[in-house]
This record gives C-alpha cells, sequence and structure tokens, in this order.
C-alpha cells in the first residue's frame, strides 16, 4: 500500500449531526479536498432524526455533480 495515495480525490459529500457527540472532522478537507459538508440539526442518527433534510441534501448534491459534470 506504499504506492496508494491516501489522498480521496473524487468528490464527496459529508454530512453531520450539529448535536452529535462525535466530533466533525477538522482536518477533513486535508484527506477529501473536494467534500462538501453539510450540517444537520440532530444527532448522531441522522438518517433516522431527519430522513426528509437528509434525503434533500443528497439530492441536492447529486444534481450538483450531475450539473457540473454535464459541462
Amino acid at each position: 500500500m506504499a504506492d496508494v495515495d491516501p489522498i480521496i480525490h473524487q468528490p464527496a459529500l459529508m454530512i453531520y449531526g450539529d448535536r452529535d457527540v462525535i466530533q466533525k472532522s477538522e482536518t477533513l478537507a486535508d484527506f477529501v479536498p473536494n467534500v462538501k459538508v453539510v450540517d444537520l440539526d440532530c444527532g448522531h442518527w441522522i438518517q433516522q432524526e431527519k430522513p426528509a433534510e437528509l434525503n434533500d441534501a443528497i439530492l441536492s448534491w447529486l444534481r450538483q455533480q450531475n450539473a457540473t459534470h454535464a459541462q
């Protein structure tokens, strides 16, 4: 694995719950430079606590990716 680039160059989406007891990564963008971070007002179980908002965030990000790559 010595020759493997540790940086994720693909676009990525990271969704955090603002009230999650697990802290947000302070260095995420160092390893995933094309990351979009979304914060939702919930705890750790985002998909149960904010399912509509989670789906909206994912679909919005996917639409943005599609528009960016279609050009």
